[in-house]
């Protein structure tokens, strides 16, 4: 079985964290790699390599990939994260909010 990157497993994070549309565009941005786009206008939201017709982000969460994906299998480990400053929220943290997780992880 062929090894996945640090990208693929993260856009497979993404695509079974977010359950349903959040009415803005988040960028998950690795330190390590390329930039995750989730196009929240849609339901389910649609993640992508490449960023939506609406090219800027509403927000932006920064961090390495590792914890990144840790964040996205589990809402505590994104908190905790966040407050020990292993990942930055960058724009609208509105739409933190507005996010709904899918509970089929």
């Amino acid at each position: 079985m062929p090894v996945k990157s640090a990208n693929e497993e993260l856009k497979e994070a993404a695509k079974k964290f977010f359950a349903a549309s959040f009415n803005g565009v988040l960028k998950l941005a690795p330190s390590e790699q390329a930039p995750l786009w989730v196009d929240g206008h849609q339901s389910p939201p649609e993640v992508s390599l490449t960023p939506p017709a609406k090219t800027e982000a509403d927000c932006k969460w920064h961090g390495a990939s590792e914890i990144l994906q840790q964040a996205l299998f589990n809402i505590r480990s994104f908190e905790s994260a966040y407050i020990s400053g292993r990942v930055t929220i960058s724009g609208d943290m509105s739409l933190l909010t507005r996010i709904v997780k899918s509970e089929n992880k």
